[in-house]
């Protein structure tokens, strides 16, 4: 693509046809979108309105009549009265409660969540399904899940003995909207493609599996089941309407790696959630509570830990200990870092880098490791004072399944696969992220133990060495049920407190910061990829594939080594530099194995400025496209300045002519030490002029001229005084070069009007004789490349997947119109009477729109500061007419 911002044209652009302003036509075209959206996901903030209504006007309606009760309050007791006496209960209106407590929630905090989850399921649903169906299947999954889920819970605490089935009597027990809506999601699942099918499930069984693992509320089970059962009844809808199997477009994209992944990280990042999801339920007895309650910051006071030194009874220790919040800000600060870190870890696993399992392996081993000490090893020691009887060797050996057994599975099974995790970290980087981490342990740990051995009466009882060595762990492994430990020093004054809480935070802040430097993506430059993929481009490419041989590009090499593809890394995507180059027999073949490339990285592929044979290619493997700019091409053979069309570009050529102007056609490093001089000099005013920074990617600027297969065409006047440069790059096939394609323009700031147009023209003129002279050896065409955004025309993809963004796009270069003048180049090289040839991006996977969009921006803008968005947005305002052919 031409440097955009390089050049302002001279003359005045055509004019536009419609009569709407750009910005306009941009939010007009936005404004229909949206209309377009509400049209079919209208029931979702419709729904989402109402929930927030009916809540907060119970709320009132309870505060008024001065009632706190509310149908969380219920508990299986109260449910299932089989145990009390006849009518001491209303076992219909319990019922209703029952059912009230799907649209009721506990609180404003709840009330957000449930709110937002409302409006996206019932959105989504309500897009594939219809209004009725999704109204239909809520009904559905709500009314048979919750059946299934209280028929659950009766089977599975009846075989429970007399004092565990009083205790699960007393849970509280409650429903939630997600019960009511969950069902409608999990069909329309069956409606989606392939990709967003999994996703769904994925993410709606997580968030499900966690609150009835972590929680323990009987109603999680009413929402699993309600889960499955709109699950089923969408198979059902859909087999009925042919789109029970997914079509052979949708298969292949996904493999193993991918699967293995995202199970892996989901588990990972399920565990991280887990220590919040236990400390703020009311329940805390699902199957994973204890493991929760482990890896959390709840520890127990002096009482807690006087009651289990005293009792030694595990049972109700572990009893006490789980129902105790101890909301102490540093204990949850540390909790709340950990769960960060630990999500950041499941980042990295479901990006497959292998470090990231490592890491996870090291933090899981150590979660059981840590197990074994307290529920074995502790207990062992304290023996020596108070034996311990049968029932405490029970209850410790429940703990110890109950802690170490989720950590040991994932463990396993991250060995296991650890084939699928194939993205290596640089070995530099993983040395410096250990030796910061390691360090940061001595110090904190040295701080801690030197405090603890200096004041001793700090601590009740006072510290001993022994006493501080065996408290270190706490202050950073933020785990729960540890009061059965005998030896527990309890602090006496404030800064002894603190203390007690700087290690834990210091190290986990240390780690996180550590764990995303790590986990980033991230790619080595190696110079003699650049080598080949420079040798590479002269067996053959496209127009713009010159511009893969520019710095800060990196290379995928197909397996043979003939053909290669240049990409940049960001936000989680593979940008490519148009498409494949090298040997064209394996374009094909190239683009699909990059995609699988990229899958193995676990990177979002998007082929940008790609033409319409390597668009087809893409299509045809699952991709979507959006044109995204329009090349002009010239065909030198054909070249002819006749005609009223041709006016304004023969008054040029007659205007440099008659002012002595002569143009130059030489390479960068050719040219006279003074030319090259005034050339940089050129573009440094042009820099200066600009406040926002210079445009990159596919733009070039001084050191992609410094290319001895670039050619440099610049005019100079009869005074030695270069006017205006311009730089042209080739396009090659078996070494030979079929044509040549603009990039670079600049010019004076008081260069005469038509200096571009000369330059342009000349060179054309040049190939046109060069075609006279030499047909076997003339170039195939001139290309003027295409200026970015400019142009977009229509998109061969789904315009309901698409258009949102489109019009986005448009806006935004609308909005850098006066600062880069993407639209007036676009109008300055349609006098060429060029041929027009659109460009797209490519993608397979419609929900990395937003980051394609974000890479684009970083690859175009890489020196953007936050400092330079107010100048941008300067540029708004319409810029002052200036006088004849001056510049903007």
């Amino acid at each position: 693509m031409t440097q955009a911002q390089q050049h302002t044209p001279q003359t005045k652009p055509a004019p536009h046809q419609t009569k709407p302003t750009p910005h306009q036509a941009g939010w007009n075209a936005l404004n229909i979108d949206a209309r377009d959206w509400w049209a079919s996901h209208w029931a979702g903030p419709i729904a989402a309105i109402a929930l927030v209504a009916l809540n907060i006007a119970v709320w009132i309606w309870q505060f008024a009549h001065h009632v706190i009760r509310r149908p969380q309050d219920m508990t299986m007791l109260r449910m299932f009265g089989n145990h009390l006496r006849p009518g001491q209960h209303d076992t219909t209106g319990q019922f209703l409660k029952l059912l009230s407590s799907m649209v009721l929630v506990r609180g404003p905090f709840a009330l957000v969540l449930y709110t937002f989850a409302v409006l996206v399921i019932v959105s989504a649903a309500q897009a594939a399904l219809g209004v009725a169906r999704t109204l239909a299947t809520s009904l559905l999954g709500a009314i048979a899940g919750s059946a299934l889920g209280l028929g659950l819970c009766v089977i599975i605490t009846n075989l429970w003995d007399a004092e565990s089935w009083y205790a699960v009597q007393r849970l509280p027990f409650s429903l939630s909207p997600l019960t009511l809506f969950i069902g409608a999601l999990m069909a329309a699942s069956a409606f989606e493609s392939l990709l967003w099918k999994r996703r769904i499930r994925l993410i709606g069984y997580a968030f499900v599996l966690a609150g009835l693992l972590f929680s323990g509320n009987p109603g999680d089970y009413c929402t699993l089941a309600a889960a499955l059962v709109g699950q089923a009844a969408g198979a059902l809808m859909a087999r009925r309407q042919g789109h029970a199997q997914p079509s052979a477009r949708e298969q292949w994209w996904h493999g193993t790696d991918y699967e293995v992944r995202r199970l892996i990280a989901a588990i990972q990042l399920i565990f991280a959630f887990g220590p919040i999801l236990a400390l703020v339920s009311s329940s805390h007895d699902g199957p994973l509570s204890t493991f929760g309650f482990f890896l959390s910051g709840l520890v127990g006071d002096e009482d807690l830990a006087g009651v289990c030194a005293d009792n030694m009874r595990a049972s109700s220790c572990v009893s006490m200990a789980k129902h105790y919040h101890f909301a102490m800000t540093g204990i949850w600060t540390r909790t709340i870092l950990l769960v960060v870190a630990l999500s950041i870890l499941a980042w990295g696993l479901y990006r497959g880098r292998r470090l990231a399992a490592h890491v996870s392996i090291v933090l899981n081993g150590l979660t059981v490791a840590l197990s074994l000490i307290y529920c074995v090893v502790f207990p062992l020691l304290d023996s020596a004072i108070m034996p311990i009887d049968a029932e405490l060797r029970v209850a410790l050996l429940q703990l110890l399944v109950a802690t170490a057994l989720p950590s040991l599975v994932l463990l396993v099974a991250i060995v296991m696969n650890m084939d699928h995790f194939s993205v290596l970290t640089a070995r530099s980087r993983i040395r410096r992220g250990v030796g910061t981490i390691g360090m940061t342990l001595l110090v904190t740990a040295g701080g801690f133990l030197t405090f603890g051995m200096l004041d001793r009466d700090a601590y009740t009882p006072h510290a001993t060495f022994g006493m501080l060595l065996r408290d270190l762990p706490h202050r950073y492994l933020p785990m729960g049920l540890i009061g059965s430990s005998r030896l527990h020093m309890h602090s006496t004054t404030m800064i002894s407190m603190v203390i007690n809480q700087l290690p834990g935070l210091v190290f986990w802040i240390v780690v996180l910061v550590v764990f995303l430097l790590w986990f980033r993506d991230a790619v080595s430059l190696n110079t003699a990829d650049r080598e080949r993929a420079s040798e590479l481009v002269e067996r053959g490419g496209e127009s713009m594939s010159f511009m893969t041989t520019w710095e800060d590009n990196h290379y995928w090499f197909s397996p043979s080594g003939r053909s290669a593809i240049a990409y940049r890394v960001s936000h989680g995507v593979a940008l490519t530099v148009t498409g494949p180059f090298g040997d064209p027999g394996e374009f094909d073949t190239s683009l699909r194995e990059f995609m699988r490339f990229c899958e193995r990285n676990s990177w979002s592929p998007a082929f940008y400025a790609v033409h319409d044979n390597a668009r087809e290619t893409l299509e045809s493997l699952g991709c979507s496209s959006i044109q995204v700019g329009t090349e002009m091409l010239v065909i030198p053979s054909t070249w002819q300045t006749r005609g009223k069309k041709w006016q304004d570009i023969r008054t040029a050529i007659n205007k440099a002519h008659r002012s002595g102007m002569t143009d130059v056609l030489t390479t960068f490093n050719e040219a006279p030490w003074e030319v090259r001089e005034q050339i940089i000099g050129i573009s440094e005013q042009w820099a200066e002029l600009k406040s926002l920074p210079e445009m990159k990617f596919t733009l070039g600027g001084i050191e992609e001229l410094r290319d001895p297969r670039v050619m440099l065409l610049y005019a100079i006047d009869a005074d030695g005084v270069v006017q205006g440069a311009t730089s042209w790059l080739p396009t090659y096939r078996d070494g030979k070069v079929i044509g040549w394609t603009l990039d670079f323009m600049r010019h004076r700031t008081d260069s005469p009007n038509g200096i571009m147009e000369f330059l342009i023209a000349r060179m054309a003129e040049r190939l046109h004789e060069q075609c006279v002279e030499e047909p076997d050896q003339a170039p195939q065409f001139m290309s003027l490349s295409a200026a970015p955004l400019a142009g977009i025309g229509d998109n061969t993809a789904d315009p309901e997947d698409v258009a949102v963004l489109e019009h986005a796009l448009q806006i935004v270069a609308d909005t850098l119109e006066p600062a880069y003048g993407f639209k007036s180049l676009y109008f300055f090289k349609r006098k060429f009477q060029p041929t027009p040839s659109p460009i797209y991006v490519c993608y397979p996977d419609a929900a990395a729109l937003p980051r394609i969009g974000l890479a684009v921006l970083s690859a175009y803008l890489p020196g953007l500061k936050p400092s330079q968005i107010p100048d941008m947005l300067k540029s708004l305002r319409p810029a002052p007419k200036a006088k004849g052919h001056g510049h903007q």
